[in-house]
């Protein structure tokens, strides 16, 4: 069987020119049969077979004639879960669990945030008009037309006073923030952040983080810029990188982007400094440095969830973040939690479509009732 089309779309993959799609097919594949070292066990005719569960996916040409499964793939909930090392393409199973859904559940997505002022005062931004919010200490707090909050010195460094903000998300709201340093902030759902309102008369930047959020450090090579989390101190000059420190994923990762970054166990005990692509966790009461999944701690600024052999348990925090819903589990939830899989989905789609994606491995099954889902053995 000619496999050109399946070629081809590998070139497109080198070249960067693939949808996330495209890639989640490409990078399941390869994961699965290549590094598990499971190809070379498959006969002819089953590789074949998984050749043409891409091919249909994604409207590829099988053999000579074109195949479409959906009319957009832009518009496909999601693409593959691979459950330990078995690939499981959705087209390719002949039975399902059989779940229980008495309603669905729409992403809660927005593009808001409430901003705390340092005299007590909450402004719920998605409600507050484009322009300016207010005005503290030398510093003009204003709401841009793209949704962005922006802070601007208005005064000169003797009238700036040292007031403290808080920005923070609730479950299924995000947000960005442009600090007075140039500094950009993109915050996730249900997280916080707490900084001043000028770093005008400060020798350091200094802000604190709860949950996660990824930052483009403007550059200043006089004054460093420090993270704060419940276990780490992350302290950069110039840099992008992201930070998930949620309290129930019991672990806080920086992972780096651009530049390089110092990262210190708030002990002062042990401190690690990682290059782009790197990322440092910690992890029995250690600081560990790992090559990182970029695409996979990206996915949430981009729209995705992207579980990259994810634990069931930290997924389903995800979705609870997200869609604000509870999650319970029926049976060892121990042993549920633990499983781990693959996927891609938009987060605009509805809680049913991430359920129906991990359910397509055939381990577990879900129930939605009101905002509650429960996790069941298959």
């Amino acid at each position: 069987m000619p496999i050109e089309d399946y070629e081809q779309l590998l070139e497109r993959y080198k070249a960067n020119d693939c949808t996330e799609e495209e890639i989640a097919f490409i990078e399941s594949w390869y994961m699965t049969y290549q590094e598990g070292n499971l190809y070379e066990s498959l006969s002819l005719s089953d590789r074949e077979k998984d050749l043409d569960a891409v091919r249909y996916s994604l409207g590829l040409e099988i053999p000579k004639k074109k195949v479409q499964l959906w009319p957009r793939l832009a518009a496909a909930a999601a693409i593959f879960v691979v459950m330990g090392l078995g690939l499981y393409f959705y087209k390719s199973k002949g039975h399902h669990p059989v779940s229980e859904y008495a309603n669905d559940i729409a992403s809660k997505g927005k593009n808001t945030a409430t901003l705390t002022l340092a005299n007590g005062e909450r402004i719920k931004l998605s409600d507050a008009k484009v322009g300016k919010l207010a005005d503290q200490a030398g510093i003009q707090i204003s709401k841009t037309k793209d949704g962005q909050l922006m802070y601007e010195v208005k005064a000169s460094v003797g009238q700036t006073a040292n007031t403290w903000n808080t920005l923070s998300t609730a479950k299924g709201e995000q947000y960005s923030v442009g600090l007075p340093d140039g500094t950009k902030v993109w915050l996730n759902n249900v997280s916080s952040l707490t900084y001043p309102a000028s770093f005008a008369s400060s020798k350091e930047r200094r802000v604190q983080l709860k949950g996660e959020a990824y930052f483009e450090v403007a550059k200043d090579k006089f004054h460093p810029f420090v993270v704060k989390t419940q276990q780490q101190e992350v302290t950069v000059l110039g840099t992008h990188f992201n930070i998930n420190s949620y309290t129930e994923d019991n672990q806080t990762t920086t992972t780096l982007l651009e530049g390089s970054v110092k990262v210190s166990a708030l002990d002062g005990l042990q401190s690690k400094i990682i290059k782009p692509g790197e990322e440092v966790l910690n992890a029995d009461h250690e600081l560990q440095v790992r090559p990182a999944n970029l695409k996979a701690t990206m996915a949430w600024k981009e729209g995705y969830f992207r579980f990259n052999n994810e634990n069931l348990e930290n997924i389903m925090n995800q979705v609870s973040r997200w869609y604000d819903v509870d999650v319970v589990y029926a049976g060892n939830r121990k042993e549920l939690a633990s499983l781990t899989f693959w996927g891609i989905v938009s987060r605009d789609k509805n809680v049913s479509e991430v359920l129906k994606m991990i359910e397509r491995a055939e381990k577990v099954k879900f129930k939605i009732e009101g905002r509650t889902i429960t996790v069941m053995s298959n």
